[in-house]
């Protein structure tokens, strides 16, 4: 079978996906998988066939305006999809056209926009595929979103308020959506054909790709569809094996610390979330290791110390079921992470999906969360004295082997196995 995935994104957006695309090429198929130029050199070091799609984030890292509106509480998600990943959907649409007409079967992620036009050009098979709940939009279970956060208040009175606010998330969507429909009017493509951002479906199949343990299946998921659970990867370039020598000296030399992240998209305009973690973990006499942009590391290797250990770069899977606790953004790569290694953990929402993702650890008890707005040194200390008491460790633990025995990844190439099977 020959597949062509496309995703756009950080890290936490390539990751699941690279992860589908090594099952895939382990199972013998041929896999291209297109996203930006960016990560060209992570793709191939892994010995998949690469295709560059637009936007270049080539300079996004070091643009600090760029970041802060990207990261912003409540414009963050408009910002990326009509700023960045819309002005270049024509282009991007055309190098996927050509790559689709070579491809069995296509999957796309939620904000690479062109895969649904090509494949409906081309009447391929194709999957749309959905990282986190927030994406799904359930009426039944709806998110906690910064631009509506009433949502999950809301559901209270019953599903129709969450209907009326999920149309009118969609009429909002689609107004600002306008170059894509336009593209499609151009290419011929019914518009009721594509997708809506949220909670929109491909009759070919749907692969929800987080754990039913995350959130349970809901009346209202795209139909049909596979909860395949989370894909994991996480290693820096194909060549990556295990944790630096460093790391594991300082792992060995005392007690299991409390690991600091944000991710790779919040970590590059962190404020003061390190300097504060220091203090805290100061306070409560525990060890820490703190994971940073290549951007900060220089300034922030300063908080280097006996009990505090700074480094740019160490796969989630090998460090987090070694720390005592995580304390993170709540980007669902990394919450998916610290979900399995069955630990307790802080999460400090910046934007887009990650208060939901927060509310959703917090509702599951396995962890707290602590608002941006209240992170300070004493609000941190006390959270992670809080986090100590309580069922939390247990029950971080019992949920951590749940996800573990899943196999996110298998399971999604089995569902764009069968679908080649129906189509052929």
């Amino acid at each position: 079978m020959r597949i062509l995935i496309a995703t756009v994104g950080s890290f936490g957006d390539l990751h699941p996906y690279l992860a589908i695309a090594l099952e895939a090429r382990d199972r013998g198929h041929e896999v291209t998988l297109a996203t930006h130029a960016y990560y060209r050199a992570k793709v191939e070091s892994e010995g998949l066939r690469f295709v560059a799609i637009p936007p270049n984030l080539e300079g996004f890292e070091t643009d600090e305006a760029a970041r802060r509106r990207a990261m912003h509480p409540l414009d963050g998600t408009r910002y990326v999809i009509q700023e960045i990943f819309l002005p270049p959907l024509a282009e991007a649409y055309q190098i996927l056209l050509a790559e689709a007409a070579f491809a069995d079967v296509v999957l796309g992620s939620t904000f690479a926009l062109g895969a649904p036009l090509a494949a409906l050009k081309l009447g391929k098979p194709w999957l749309t595929s959905y990282l986190q709940p927030a994406a799904l939009f359930s009426i039944h279970d709806p998110p906690q979103v910064p631009a509506m956060p009433i949502l999950p208040w809301l559901r209270r009175f019953g599903t129709k308020p969450v209907a009326i606010m999920k149309d009118v998330a969609n009429r909002g969507n689609r107004y600002f959506l306008k170059p894509l429909y336009a593209l499609a009017a151009r290419e011929g493509i019914a518009e009721s054909a594509i997708p809506d951002l949220f909670g929109g479906a491909s009759p070919h199949g749907n692969l929800i790709l987080f754990s039913h343990h995350f959130q349970a299946p809901q009346p209202d998921f795209p139909a049909p569809f596979v909860q395949c659970g989370f894909p994991f990867y996480d290693k820096l370039d194909g060549a990556q094996s295990g944790l630096s020598d460093a790391l594991k000296t300082f792992l060995a030399e005392g007690p299991a610390p409390v690991l600091f992240t944000l991710g790779t998209s919040a970590v590059m305009d962190p404020g003061r979330f390190y300097e504060n973690a220091v203090e805290a973990c100061g306070a409560l006499g525990l060890r820490a290791i703190l994971l940073v942009s290549r951007l900060h590391i220089e300034r922030l290797a300063a908080l280097n110390s006996a009990k505090v250990k700074v480094v740019d770069y160490a796969p989630h899977s090998l460090l987090m079921p070694r720390a005592r606790a995580t304390v993170h953004q709540g980007g669902i790569g990394t919450t998916a992470q610290a979900l399995r290694s069955g630990k307790p953990m802080v999460v400090v929402p910046f934007s887009h999906d990650q208060p939901d993702n927060a509310m959703r650890v917090e509702r599951l008890g396995v962890g707290l969360q602590l608002s941006k707005g209240k992170l300070n040194a004493r609000n941190l200390r006390d959270t992670l004295a809080r986090l100590g008491e309580g069922d939390f460790a247990s029950r971080a633990a019992a949920l951590g082997q749940a996800i573990r025995a899943e196999n996110g990844a298998l399971t999604a190439v089995l569902a764009l196995e069968a679908l080649h099977a129906q189509t052929k």
